[in-house]
Order: C-alpha cells, then structure tokens, then sequence
C-alpha cells in the first residue's frame, strides 16, 4: 500500500487507494476540550492567536540552509534512489487506470502477471540494503539539519524503509493470498446473505493483520494502533475515540431531530426527470474546468467506480459515471473527483518524486474532495453560479431554480448503506465501523458476534436496523482484505474540510459572493498553498489542521455546522 498509488476515493478495493505505506510513527496530542474559535465570545482575540500560529508556521517551513560537502552529496543519492522508485509506482498508477478504464477484457491474465512483476521490482527496490545504507549515511551526513523539506524527506524515506523491510517474505505472501481468498468469499456471501461462509476468512485476516502489526510496529504500538496509522498517518485508537465520541455524543440528537422534521419537497423535474448522458458529460467537464482543473495534464474518462488515479501532478486522471435517472450522483462525483485531483496537481513540483511531495494521509485527501464537494458543490452559491449552465444543458429543468438544487443535493434520510448516505447521517456509519473494529483488536467482541452488534449500534446511531447481513455488516469491501482502520478517514475528512472551509471563509475576502460568480480561483489557490504544496510536511494531520487553521482538529465546528445547516434546510429549531 503506498502513496504513490495514483488511486484514491471512489474505488472498490481499498488496497488500491492513495495511502503511504510506512512505519509507525506516534503521535499523542492533548485531549482536552477546546471552544469553538468560530462561535466563541472571544473569536477576535482566538483569531489573532490562530492566524499568527498559522503564519510563523508557513514562515518556518519556507527557510531552508542550502547543503554542501558530504552532506549535499548523501542527500543527491538518496533523492536519486526516492525518485527511481517514485517512477516505478508511478507506472504502475498508469496501467491501473488502464485496467480500470481502457483495457479489453481479455487483457486481463497477462496485465496480472505485468502487475506482479512490477511489484516484485519495486519491493526489491523499497527493500534493498543500498537503499538502507543511502538513508543512513544521509542521516549520519546531517542532511536533514537546516531545511524541513529535507528533515521530512528522509523522516519519511526511514519509515518507509523499516516498514518494507519488517514484514517477512511469508506474511507478504500470506497477505495477497488472503486477499485474494477474502475478496471472493465475501463477493459470494454478500450476493448469498450467508454471513457465516465469510466469517472465517475474517478471523484469519484479523490473525494475519495482528500477527503484521507484532512484526512491523515499533515497542508499544498495538495492532489498531499501527493499522489506523497506515491510513491516517499519526493518529492512534486514543485520539479517534476521543474524537468520534464528542462527535457521536453530539450529533447523534442532531440527526434524530433531523429525521422527525418534514421532508423536503422537490421539484417532478429533479426526482423523475431524464437526463441524457451526453448533457450530463458535457455539464461535469464544464463544473471540472470552473473548478480548476487542468485537463492539460489531466483527463475525464467513464467507468464503472469513480475514481482517482494515474502519477500526479504532472498527469491526474478522474472518472465518473452517468445514470440517466440520477444526474446527481455524477455531478457530485465529478466534484468530489476534482477535489482529489486538484491535490494532486497542485503537490509541490519542487519535491518532485520525493516522499514529502505526496498526500499527508487519506483523511487530509478525502478532506480535499470533500471541500469541493460539501461546502463548495453542496452550496446555494455554486448552483446560483451553475444554474444558466444547468438550464443550457438540460433544458426541461429550465423552471428549476438554484434554491430548488440546493435543496435537492442537501436532503437527508437514515440509510442502511453507508455509500449511499447523505452528509448529515454518513459519519455515524463510520463511527459504528470503527466502534466494532477497536472491539474487534482489543479482543473485546469476537468475529462471531459482529452481525448482531451491527444491528444494534444502527438502531442506537441512525434509529434503522438492517434486516439482512448484506444490507448491513456484508456491505462493504474493505474488511475482504484486511483493510482495518480504513473507515475512519472518510469521517475525518469531512472533519479537516469544515475546519478548512471555516478558515478560508475568514482569509478569503467575499468568499460566498466568489462562489456565486463562478470565480473558485482564489479558493483553489487558498488551498494549494496551505494544503497542497506541503504535502506530507508534517508527521500527522493534526499537525497540518493546527498549521492551518490555528488548532487540531475540533469536531464541535463539523456538529455546529451540520446543525445550523441542516436545522434552516428543514425549518427546526437549532
């Protein structure tokens, strides 16, 4: 699983997502309550704190002391090693894409063998004791003293190192066999309902993955701990559960509130109308190049799961998919793809091929999607700005006003799938997944046992309970291949984008009136330079969310939001 991985939200097999495979590195932030800066008496002066917190620290990672001697040397071998192998993954995020999007059908054998052996090259590459000996003498040379580009360069290059190199050859192998084994028993019990076929070949990945953790973790970190690390980098069960328990414990009454409003009315044309795919493309590339996307080194294909990919920044790739009966489905995806790929095209070419370059951690990528997609996309400002648009492309909706689309992306309903959830009830769906999985590898609740805790914790969550196990604990891919303490960053995402999105409103002068004019220019360069550009910088994205926005990640402005959101949309009291 590496970050180099062109493939990120929207695709199926979790293995094949955007994530950094690497040693564990923990980080323990303060868990104590922090008032909202954005309600708060005191905002002017919180905000003082905060915006001068944000700046020295945008100041500290611009100053660099040039190398020379053998520190300057060390470092230009390593770097040359880092972008070899940056190259190799980076192919192997083309043919990917390929085989997601271009590749005949009877392709198939041969790109598996093509794939297997590129993966035997770059594990020989990633595991090679010249690459070993590289960093040390790097290390031992001073390289990184003098430059926070280079501290992190070489940070990253060791975790990566010690992490390939800790998991023996049999466990590697014993993991893609698993895979492979898990991915079919659970198509075939999810088709069947027959929870109880797949059951086993769950046991035996929750074996393999604490048996990965005891070989790859440093002293101390526990299995959950060293698997929600490898896709949110820096975070540990302790701070997750301080965060989703604030998060559960507050907007759960906000949903249940929700839910018992009336429901929205909508207009005959939005919920039965028919809306050719063709029109559909032509408006989603019209969104993509308002947003900023550049389709000089980026593209806009069809497949059957949306999809980021192929080896940014220099060529992002996105796909969506178009149903006629349901246009807001590609609409939204094609914003949420956007997002990902504007991080992509706007990582720091400077740090090209190097670590640092690449996307901090899956949450801090979702949250770039999500940006787009939640509080750019789901806006009554951006339908004011696409609505002539909208109405030029399908054009029996031309009595539909922006108001009516705002309306019609932001309705909620208690769901049983999590991929289908609307935006207000979607992170309980995670916080139940995670709650069973920190049972599950602290030996607090059994295999066995997970169906009916299912059922239970939907009722105490979302007030609905699934009445078959594909509808509930069979609904997702992930587990099929051990992809344990994954779920947590969609929530987290949605969490660092609200964050993101309070701050910017504060920096970015008319922020709401630029979004109704069309003009996302500013907002993306907002992005970019705080975001973008600094990639994997920081060891943990509480680090980057304080650099920032002046703090870590507080979840009350993602409740606060959603309350005051969701509480004018359906005419309740907040």
């Amino acid at each position: 699983l590496r970050c180099r991985k062109r493939v990120t939200q929207g695709f199926p097999c979790p293995h094949m997502q955007s994530i950094a495979s690497s040693a564990l590195r923990r980080v323990v932030l303060s868990a104590s309550k922090r008032s909202n800066p954005l309600t708060s008496s005191t905002r002017r002066v919180v905000n003082r704190s905060t915006n001068a917190r944000s700046a020295a620290s945008m100041r500290a990672i611009a100053a660099s002391v040039p190398l020379s001697g053998d520190a300057q040397v060390s470092y230009e071998a390593l770097t040359s090693r880092l972008k070899k192998l940056s190259s190799l993954n980076d192919i192997e995020g083309i043919i990917t894409w390929d085989e997601l999007v271009m590749m005949p059908e009877g392709a198939s054998e041969a790109r598996g063998a093509q794939k297997a052996a590129l993966a035997e090259l770059v594990h020989l590459q990633a595991t090679s004791a010249a690459l070993g000996e590289t960093i040390s003498v790097a290390e031992s040379a001073g390289a990184a003293e003098g430059c926070p580009w280079r501290r992190a360069v070489i940070r990253d290059a060791r975790r990566d190192y010690n992490d390939a190199v800790r998991l023996p050859a049999e466990l590697k192998a014993k993991e893609a066999e698993l895979g492979a084994k898990g991915y079919s028993a659970w198509v075939k019990a999810r088709k069947n309902d027959d929870w109880a076929s797949f059951a086993p070949v769950l046991e035996e990945l929750v074996a393999l993955r604490k048996e990965m953790a005891a070989a790859c973790a440093d002293p101390g970190v526990s299995a959950y701990d060293y698997l929600l690390d490898k896709f949110e980098r820096g975070m540990t069960e302790e701070r997750l559960t301080e965060i989703f328990g604030e998060l559960r414990t507050k907007l759960v009454p906000v949903i249940a509130k929700i839910l018992a409003a009336k429901p929205l009315a909508h207009p005959p044309a939005l919920e039965s109308g028919t809306f050719a795919e063709d029109a559909q493309e032509a408006f989603c590339k019209h969104v993509s190049a308002s947003m900023g996307f550049d389709f000089g080194t980026g593209r806009l294909d069809r497949s059957v799961h949306p999809f980021t990919g192929g080896a940014g920044p220099h060529d992002v790739r996105i796909t969506t998919r178009y149903d006629e009966s349901v246009f807001m489905d590609a609409v939204m995806g094609t914003v949420h793809e956007v997002g990902h790929a504007l991080y992509e095209q706007g990582l720091n070419k400077e740090q090209d091929g190097l670590p640092v370059q690449r996307a901090l951690s899956m949450g801090i990528h979702e949250s770039q999607s999500l940006f787009w997609e939640r509080y750019i996309g789901q806006s009554q400002e951006f339908w004011k700005a696409m609505l002539p648009e909208f109405h030029a492309n399908f054009p029996e909706t031309k009595d539909v006003s922006a108001d009516d689309l705002y309306r019609f992306v932001n309705k909620a309903k208690a769901g049983f799938i999590r991929v289908d959830a609307d935006e207000l009830t979607y992170s309980m769906h995670v916080v139940l997944r995670f709650e069973l999985e920190r049972a599950l590898f602290g030996g607090k609740v059994s295999v066995a046992e997970l169906p009916d805790l299912w059922r239970e914790k939907m009722q105490e969550l979302l007030g609905v309970v699934p009445e078959t196990d594909t509808l509930g604990v069979l609904q997702d891919v992930h587990w099929s291949d051990g992809s344990f303490g994954y779920f947590p960053s969609y929530t987290l995402g949605a969490m660092y984008a609200c964050q993101f999105h309070a701050k910017a409103r504060e920096e970015i002068d008319g922020f709401d009136e630029l979004v109704a004019a069309g003009k996302f220019t500013p907002i993306r360069d907002w992005l970019r330079e705080k975001i973008h550009s600094v990639g994997s910088l920081y060891p943990s994205a509480d680090e980057l969310c304080e650099a920032v926005t002046g703090a870590p990640l507080d979840p009350s402005i993602y409740v606060e939001h959603l309350n005051k959101k969701y509480s004018a949309l359906y005419g309740v009291a907040e």
